[in-house]
């Protein structure tokens, strides 16, 4: 009961942000698995470029993606896909100083007579979804070209390798072919989190990297040294250690250095407790 009533207030504040269900935060995409989406941080208009040397013009294809809700600024021109579009698609030709739009397609979309129809779906049977690698379908439709259904397909991918707090990347284009665009997109956003987990993993896992990396280090530097002692020296037991010495008095040299820090500070409180008369 409570799982419902949950979803359903998603879905009225979803309704009231103008977003789509799946973009609203404490979004479930697996019914009772306690994982939760939040791509609200993809509600931005993104636009990819793709640029080619089309002699004696170049060839510039903008297409603009909104996946959580309608673009800004459309119907404006003829130059512009129509109000409603979430994907739009303009085919621009450049030449010099001039630009002409020579294709405007509206890929998917709210459009009069066509509807998104916004299908969203988790792919594998895991019930991990943090997991790297966890992949979403989104299927987009309501676009129409001369006649023909466009629609756009778009393969979210969890990225856990990527800091979620970091301005999110619009995704890549892979083909338009049939009249549907297919996008691929690899972003922490598409992590599903546990309730109360804010997946800041970032820190740990550069953390946990940099003691990779010293670690490494520190084996090059000891097993090098060694072998470097054994084949230069014939060198055996402690001898073969690189700077022996160095290493056998580290711990005194610690010892001695916390000890005069310690004296140091005790000295000083001491002398801050003093009486103010001075020996003469």
């Amino acid at each position: 009961m409570y799982v419902i009533l949950l979803y359903l207030c998603i879905l009225a504040v979803s309704a009231v942000n103008g977003l789509q269900s799946y973009c609203a935060p404490q979004y479930r995409p697996k019914s009772g698995v306690a994982y939760e989406l939040d791509l609200s941080r993809l509600d931005t208009d993104f636009e990819i470029e793709q640029n080619s040397d089309t002699h004696p013009s170049k060839t510039s294809i903008r297409t603009k993606i909104n996946i959580c809700k309608s673009l800004d600024g459309m119907g404006v021109n003829d130059e512009q896909c129509d109000q409603g579009a979430y994907i739009c698609r303009r085919v621009i030709y450049l030449k010099g100083n001039n630009q002409y739009v020579a294709v405007v397609q509206n890929i998917a979309g709210e459009f009069k007579g066509s509807n998104l129809n916004p299908v969203f779906k988790l792919l594998g049977t895991d019930d991990d979804l943090s997991k790297s690698g966890t992949q979403y379908s989104l299927t987009l439709n309501g676009g129409n070209e001369h006649g023909e259904a466009q629609s756009a397909s778009i393969m979210l991918t969890c990225d856990s390798s990527k800091d979620r707090n970091a301005a999110p990347t619009p995704p890549e284009i892979v083909s338009y072919q049939n009249n549907v665009l297919s996008l691929t997109w690899k972003t922490p956003h598409a992590c599903a989190l546990k309730p109360g987990d804010d997946g800041n993993t970032a820190d740990s896992s550069s953390t946990l990297t940099l003691f990779k990396v010293l670690l490494v280090m520190a084996g090059i530097y000891f097993i090098g040294g060694a072998l470097y002692n054994f084949k230069q020296y014939n060198a055996r037991g402690l001898d073969l250690i690189p700077h022996r010495d160095f290493w056998l008095d580290l711990p005194y040299i610690i010892r001695d250095l916390v000890a005069n820090c310690v004296d140091s500070v005790m000295s000083r409180r001491r002398g801050g407790s003093g009486s103010g008369y001075v020996a003469v």
